[in-house]
């Protein structure tokens, strides 16, 4: 259920995904260019997108839309069809607009086969939902086994659809092409709004916020761009705006954004208020709902005892050594996702030492631990069982956690997703939800001593969270399954191992999470949103005999938490004690309930299930029949992306100008690129400096490869040549093929036909050939303004020969290490190795200097064939946040980092080594914008015989290494 708290988080990750289209290309073409890895210096890292996966694409016409989903799905395809007719029908209301396309839907059946969309190129975290791509106008949503969900994200996105269409027309209608666009809080604010109704997920957000004193105004409301609090505050703002004003204010605040250049303009044209003036009234309207809260409920903390307060920390699982009891809980400490181990015993005096069992993002086997919703269990033997995404799909591991080793590791073809795996009380079997293939959820049971795997259900249900009775007859788990389902309701059912029946456990419109029995059978806990805030509960089973369809009659509910924040995962210690996860203060922190029979007993008041008047289990209807426009496999067809042009005129090389097209098919496996430019200084050159590069890249299946054909003429420079003029044109073959998400393997050849003449060695033909094969390694963690953890490595060896004229004749060998060591939670060291060889004849030049390398030497001032270079720096925080506004613009820099830094290197040819020069001092980075770091370094410079008096400054742009 948390990770529902992140995924809108994708509006950032779409527009960093244009960006990086464009940076793939020129960095592809810059490759082909240089012919072999010069410019690669720097971009030859970055983890792998890996298409485990041979989707056999087929695609649902309905009146509105075309879907693409796969035949494993089709079921839930055609409950998505239906769901977006008539979330279209609905939004074209509330909208009062229209839609004059077709809108591509694509369907995945699980977030692990959404992570292998080519729609957008980057990494998709497992927290986002789903997201709107307007190049082409596309919606790509997974399912993950949950249909109110995918309810909500199909509607959530349409919203965007809409908006966006609306807007522009608003904008388009007026004359106004470059028209004013809603900031982010609007966008998202107005998705969540119109998509379902305020939950208990809202609710945590924005009360914690309120009753913490960390609401943020409309007005300030950039400073916190892009986080979930700004999602949740903007669907806050825009509901208030809705029942203060009335809800056609939204519709005119998208109508007259023609009208100004600032949504802030626009915003007090329609309110009638400037954003400060809203800000008193609605900041008034939240003290005055939830500060009167505190007179029944407290804060967590004031009642509880805090086991782990650092960090980012989820599901508790308990475990009993001979020697003392531990936590065993999933964390984020330092970027990293890890399972860790932790006394129980008070800590208050001491720093709190915690071991990571199980280290978690840096490897194929333990790739992402489904942090947010999976749980974890330790048996009574201290044997620990979690799932991890291994590969293509989610394994089933266990660990011995005194033996310190993994000693079982299960995956299954058809099971994709392993959710919150549980021993039986004899540690001898193991239950789990288990998310299929075509997209459904049910219960499964692994016998451990001969690996027989079990299912329990089987249908389009939501199943999670199982947890064996102490007597291992029965499983208790929450469910969707009830009449309530398709409000969004959960409620707890037991099953009967041995007559293999279920039964309620609770009844009712709210949603009931992670039960859990008591050691003694006598209680089940759980969590709930009954009082709008998720608080812990008790299902009192101290007087049930036996089973049978009225049983959840006579079951009293106990609600024995009162939080005013909100609490997951409760865990039993004993019969008296409860671990749980909490969200407070803008943190996920891990405490300890005492005297739960004391507070048993204290609620005199129990709440009983309401009976049930029908047992008809509920379903989404399918779009079937005449409504199915039509059935077809998927034709791969190109449309435009990108049409850009550029003319620029030097003083020295004259007039040049290009233009750059890119054509991807409707699910971005297959991309071609056409680059057309003229670099002639005279009229009479046109023709003969007419370049383009046509190219293919192929993404749909794990082996990525691309090729193409390019010709590249004109006068150009480089250091050892001088000015020269070269006419090259050839094709080119690459191949990549991804081991993991962290590792890879690269394979580039080209074949050319070179004439250049320089100044001084006069014209030279060649037939070119060049071969290139690397090794790849990359599982850092990135921050503001570069890696922070982690390691990237390269290896690559390569040759450039001439099969005709034997003019040319080199090979190339590249190492490059980078190590980020993690001292504390905001200091990094970092170091790295660099080599750079080449050899033989008519080798290219290496180059140092410069703000990314060798710091106080001129950019390429250090050439030769040969490179050797090592930089160290020490990364810390400099400005946590720095604020600037003016009157007619606002500004964020956050994350200001700070670096002392030595540097060491140099290079040269043949035997002509004069020794290493380098530099040292400190600098400044901050980013700006999500993609631009800006740096400043300041230092001396040393041949490590002296050191210089005087001080280098340097500015210029790009990460750290």
């Amino acid at each position: 259920m948390l990770e529902i708290i992140f995924f809108h988080q994708i509006w950032e990750g779409v527009l960093m995904a244009f960006r990086k289209k464009a940076i793939i290309f020129c960095v592809f073409i810059g490759m082909v260019f240089l012919t072999l890895p010069l410019s690669a210096q720097w971009f030859y890292f970055g983890r792998n997108k890996v298409q485990y996966t041979n989707f056999q694409w087929q695609v649902l016409k309905t009146e509105h839309f075309d879907i693409y989903y796969y035949p494993e799905m089709e079921e839930l395809a055609e409950q998505g069809a239906y769901l977006a007719e008539r979330s279209y029908a609905y939004l074209e209301n509330k909208f009062n607009f229209t839609i004059n396309r077709r809108i591509p839907l694509i369907f995945y059946s699980s977030h692990l086969h959404f992570q292998q969309t080519n729609v957008t190129p980057g990494y998709i975290p497992e927290g986002v939902g789903g997201f709107f791509e307007f190049l082409k106008g596309r919606v790509v949503i997974p399912s993950n086994g949950n249909l109110n969900l995918f309810k909500k994200v199909i509607q959530h996105e349409l919203v965007h659809v809409f908006m966006h269409a609306k807007v522009y027309f608003s904008n388009k209608e007026h004359g106004r092409f470059d028209g004013t666009y809603p900031p982010l809080w609007f966008v998202e604010g107005l998705a969540e709004y119109w998509s379902g109704n305020w939950d208990a997920q809202a609710e945590m957000v924005i009360k914690d916020a309120v009753l913490h004193n960390y609401i943020v105004p409309l007005s300030q409301l950039y400073t916190i761009a892009g986080t979930y609090t700004m999602y949740k505050e903007g669907q806050a703002i825009i509901e208030y705006i809705a029942e203060k004003y009335g809800e056609e204010k939204i519709l005119l605040l998208m109508e007259n954004i023609w009208k100004h250049s600032k949504f802030s303009d626009v915003f007090k044209e329609v309110i009638g208020k400037s954003y400060e003036e809203f800000d008193n009234e609605w900041l008034y309207y939240l003290k005055k709902r939830y500060y009167p809260l505190l007179k029944k409920q407290d804060f967590s903390r004031m009642i509880t005892e805090t086991i782990v307060s650092e960090g980012y920390n989820f599901k508790p699982a308990f475990y009993k050594s001979p020697e003392e009891d531990y936590l065993v809980f999933v964390g984020n400490h330092t970027g990293y996702s890890n399972i860790y181990m932790t006394p129980i015993t008070n800590a208050k005096n001491h720093k709190r030492k915690y071991k990571i069992l199980v280290k978690g993002g840096r490897s194929s086997d333990f790739e992402t631990f489904h942090i947010f919703s999976s749980k974890i269990d330790v048996s009574p033997d201290g044997w620990l069982a979690f799932s991890s995404k291994s590969g293509e799909n989610d394994a089933l591991y266990i660990y011995d956690i005194p033996g310190e080793e993994i000693i079982r590791k299960f995956q299954w073809d058809d099971i994709v997703g392993i959710y919150s795996p549980s021993f039986s009380p004899d540690g001898q079997r193991i239950v789990f939800s288990g998310l299929s293939f075509n997209g459904y959820k049910d219960i499964f049971i692994l016998e451990l001593k001969n690996e027989e795997l079990i299912r329990l259900t089987n249908d389009f249900y939501e199943d999670n969270a199982p947890s064996f009775s102490p007597d291992g007859k029965k499983i208790v788990f929450s469910s969707d399954r009830t009449i309530y389902g398709n409000e969004w309701c959960y409620n707890l059912f037991v099953y009967d191992l041995e007559s293999h029946l279920t039964y309620y456990l609770t009844t009712g419109r709210q949603q009931d999470y992670t039960p859990v029995w008591s050691p003694n059978g006598n209680y089940i806990a759980f969590t709930s949103d009954r009082d709008s805030s998720l608080n812990i509960y008790i299902a009192d089973l101290s007087q049930v005999q036996s089973w049978n369809d009225q049983t959840y009659l006579d079951i009293p509910i106990r609600q024995i938490s009162h939080f005013a924040n909100a609490a997951f995962d409760p865990e039993w210690m004993d019969n008296d004690n409860i671990l749980f996860a909490v969200y407070e203060n803008n943190r996920f922190q891990i405490r300890k309930l005492s005297n739960v029979n004391q507070k048993i007993a204290e609620d005199t008041l129990p709440q009983y299930n309401s009976p049930l008047l029908t047992n008809i289990h509920w379903k989404f209807d399918r779009l079937e029949g005449d409504k199915v426009l039509a059935k077809l496999e998927y034709k791969k067809r190109y449309n435009l992306d990108i049409a850009q042009t550029q003319v620029n005129q030097d003083p020295f090389w004259g007039t040049n100008g290009g233009a750059l097209l890119a054509f991807t098919d409707v699910l971005g496996n297959d991309q071609f690129y056409i680059l057309l430019y003229n670099n002639a200084q005279t009229r009479s050159d046109f023709l003969k400096s007419m370049n383009f590069a046509f190219t293919k890249v192929s993404l749909g299946k794990r082996t990525n490869y691309a090729y193409g054909i390019f010709r590249f003429a004109g006068r150009f420079f480089n250091f050892k040549d001088d000015f020269f003029y070269e006419d090259q044109f050839g094709g080119f073959f690459t191949i990549s093929y991804p081991f993991s998400h962290f590792k890879r393997l690269e394979f580039t050849t080209n074949l050319s036909y070179s004439d250049k003449e320089t100044t001084f060695t006069g014209r030279r033909f060649a037939w070119l050939t060049t071969n290139y094969l690397s090794f790849v390694h990359d599982n850092s963690i990135w921050s503001y303004t570069g890696p922070v953890e982690g390691e990237r490595y390269n290896i690559t060896i390569g040759n450039t020969y001439d099969l005709r004229f034997s003019n040319v004749n080199y090979w190339t060998f590249l190492a490059d290490y980078r190590k980020y060591l993690r001292l504390s939670k905001n200091f990094t060291y970092a170091s790295r190795y660099l080599t750079l060889i080449n050899d033989g004849r008519e080798t290219r030049w290496f180059y140092l200097g410069g703000s990314w390398d060798l710091r106080g030497y001129r950019r390429w001032s250090i050439r030769g064939e040969k490179v050797v270079f090592t930089s160290h720096e020490l990364r810390f925080p400099f400005i946590d946040y720095l604020g600037i506004k003016f009157p007619f613009l606002s500004m964020v820099f956050p994350g200001i980092r700070g670096a002392l830094f030595f540097d060491a290197g140099n290079a040269w040819n043949g035997n002509d080594w004069n020794g290493l020069l380098g530099s040292m001092g400190f600098g400044v980075r901050f980013n700006l914008g999500g993609f631009l770091v800006f740096r400043f370094d300041m230092g001396r410079k040393t041949d490590f015989k002296t050191i210089d008096k005087k001080w280098f400054t340097q500015f210029f742009f790009g990460w750290d290494f």
